[in-house]
């Protein structure tokens, strides 16, 4: 699998693609939108999603790693075959989803979401 993307929830997605653009120069992948944004990091891309409750009080803790697969069924088996617990495929329009826990209890989570990048990039 490839890492896509890193997740980071937060109350202000503008504050946040503000900071990043200013500071590191990411750029914003597609439209700037209040609730998903996504930024080009080079090889990933970093994702601001806005999260209506404190992130102290998400199960997703503030970050989350995405690995993009064309198989969400197959890498799904694969990861509970090695013993990961995963949530259940979650599907929004096209694109399915479903998380799991690494050693330390932090979520991760394989989509079948693109890996969407500026031109120019690989």
């Amino acid at each position: 699998m490839e890492l896509a993307r890193i997740i980071i929830f937060t109350g202000d997605v503008r504050r946040m693609v503000d900071f990043y653009a200013s500071t590191f120069g990411l750029s914003v992948v597609g439209e700037f939108e209040e609730g998903w944004t996504e930024m080009s990091a080079g090889g990933c891309n970093v994702a601001f999603h806005k999260l209506g409750v404190q992130v102290e009080d998400s199960e997703d803790a503030g970050i989350k790693i995405v690995f993009a697969t064309d198989n969400i069924t197959c890498e799904k088996a694969r990861l509970e075959s090695l013993g990961i617990k995963m949530t259940e495929v979650l599907s929004f329009g096209e694109i399915e989803m479903c998380d799991g826990s690494d050693p330390d209890g932090r979520r991760f989570q394989i989509s079948s979401r693109a890996v969407t990048r500026l031109s120019g990039t690989k």
